[in-house]
């Protein structure tokens, strides 16, 4: 059975027991391929590598948008 931080692949596709948030799906680290995690800081939920310690969350998505609309214009 594949476990991730504790939970097999099926408890991460439903809602959390104790909290009722929604866990969301296995992603993989676009750097390094690792396990992405979500956990909360500083009331962003944010996505973090367990392997090479990247954080994704809005902020850095929407700049990475950006950076591409400009760099394709």
């Amino acid at each position: 059975m594949v476990m991730a931080v504790g939970f097999s692949a099926k408890e991460l596709k439903e809602e959390h027991p104790v909290d009722g948030k929604q866990l969301g799906c296995v992603t993989r680290c676009s750097r390094c391929g690792g396990l992405m995690v979500a956990e909360e800081h500083m009331d962003l939920l944010v996505q973090r590598c367990v392997q090479c310690g990247e954080r994704i969350d809005p902020v850095i998505l929407q700049n990475r948008q950006l950076r591409l609309q400009i760099g394709m214009s």
